[in-house]
This record gives C-alpha cells, structure tokens and sequence, in this order.
C-alpha cells in the first residue's frame, strides 16, 4: 500500500485563505490550537507630562495607542490591538520574520476579538492590574 501525498506551496495556502469567507476563516481558527501555555502580555500605560496625556503600548503586538486618560488610553489601545491582530491573521498570510514573531499574539487576540473585556484580560488590564507610580 502507498501513501498518498500532496505537496501544496505556501502561495496556494495563502491564495486560499484571502479567498476565504470570514465564516469560514472564523471556523478554521477554531481548529488552531492555543499555543501551550498563556503568553505573556507586556503592557504599559506612562504618563507623559510634556504631553498632558498618557501613552500605553502593548509591546507583544508593536501597538500604541495615546488618551487623555488612562481609562481612553486603554480603550485605544485595545482598538489598536484588535485592528492590528485582525490585519495580522486576515491579511498577512506570508508574513515576513519580524511580523511572524507577533503573530501567536495576534491570534490569541483575534481569537477574542468580538469581547473587549476579554481582549483586557488577556492584555492585564483588568481592575486589579498592577500600577506603579
């Protein structure tokens, strides 16, 4: 008995997925597992008194997001990560080196992208978060 093989590049992967439907690309992540373990989301809110503002970045993703506020720092910064996961598992389906690093992240955002106070938890922004003068 022979094995049956088929070799299939990654442009016809990538090919494949851009053609997909959001329902179905929604069903194909599913079948993605979580990576092992929970990643670690480092994230930070600074008060920038030049600037009268508070600058957050979730530094996993390469987002940063500014409020005037801490509380509009947070809200912007979880629409910057939701936007830059979904660019990242949507339409970036050949990623260079540098953006695969993010891409674990992205899809464990993504993955939560339709509950913001799921996306907070993930990030460590939830009420009890550590804050440091």
């Amino acid at each position: 008995m022979t094995g049956l093989t088929t070799e299939v590049s990654v442009d016809q992967i990538a090919s494949a997925v851009r053609n997909m439907d959001d329902e179905k690309l929604q069903e194909l992540l599913r079948l993605a597992p979580e990576p092992a373990g929970s990643l670690p989301f480092v994230t930070t809110i600074t008060y920038q008194p030049g600037e009268n503002g508070y600058l957050a970045k979730c530094i996993p993703i390469d987002a940063v997001a500014w409020g005037e506020d801490p509380a509009s720092a947070v809200e912007a910064l979880l629409d910057a990560v939701i936007d830059i996961a979904v660019a990242l598992v949507e339409y970036c389906p050949n990623p260079d080196e540098a953006l695969r690093c993010r891409l674990p992240y992205a899809h464990s955002v993504y993955r939560r992208k339709s509950s913001r106070n799921e996306v907070r938890t993930l990030l460590g922004l939830t009420e009890d978060a550590v804050c440091l003068p």
